[in-house]
């Protein structure tokens, strides 16, 4: 191998474990919990002020809905007074406060369809955020349970010659997240589960995999 291949060999060595341990699966669910729960709060945040608007909207038709009556009270009583002009005038009034009303009502109705859309979404959300909660509880039992395996059987591989060493690999936003995650520590949990198996086999000489070292040592002596 040439140095320079050995050198990029090294080099990504070097960025898969940095990789690997600043991707660690109970920190990053973690954000991704954070991250949601941002979300979560600039919905509700976003739910107060449709709810303020919508409000606002109604007091807004029932003042226009009162003035509307008011100037064609107002017209009627000036046909019966004769005062054409006053009428016209409180019917031009009344026309422009129905306008507006209705107007007001289109805007509510809108108001009032994009509140129930985001109440819906809030709640889903809200509903995920409790499920990946849960979630997050039990990846970091697992991921504990595997460190635990895992220093158990580096441990014991450390006291006896040729003990096999394992080596976490790193699998491939908040749901895609932890199910990335969940792999990472499903990984983490085979290999702990691997080192536990070879530094057996290695502090027991009658197991069937030095049984199998030894026969094909064997056979290389006689071959020689």
């Amino acid at each position: 191998m040439s140095i320079f291949q050995r050198i990029t060999t090294l080099t990504k060595a070097a960025i898969h474990e940095g990789l690997n341990k600043l991707e660690d699966p109970i920190l990053l669910t973690g954000q991704y919990l954070r991250d949601l729960e941002d979300k979560i709060t600039d919905a509700e945040s976003k739910q107060r002020e449709f709810k303020a608007a919508a409000s606002v909207l109604e007091r807004r038709i029932y003042e226009y809905q009162v003035l509307a009556e008011r100037s064609e009270a107002e017209a009627v009583q000036a046909m019966s007074e004769g005062n054409e002009p006053a009428a016209r005038a409180a019917v031009m009034a009344k026309l422009r406060y129905t306008e507006s009303g209705q107007e007001c009502t289109a805007g509510l109705q809108e108001t009032q369809a994009t509140l129930a859309s985001l109440e819906v979404q809030l709640a889903n959300v809200k509903e995920e955020h409790k499920r990946l909660k849960a979630k997050r509880a039990e990846l970091a039992e697992r991921a504990r349970k595997a460190a635990e395996i895992k220093h158990s059987a580096q441990a014991s591989a450390s006291s006896t010659p040729g003990g096999y060493r394992g080596q976490v690999l790193n699998a491939g936003s908040a749901s895609r997240g932890f199910e990335r995650m969940e792999d990472k520590i499903a990984m983490q949990e085979a290999l702990a589960e691997q080192s536990g198996l070879a530094a057996a086999a290695a502090s027991n000489p009658e197991s069937p995999l030095n049984s199998a070292v030894e026969a094909e040592l064997e056979r290389l002596r006689n071959r020689k």
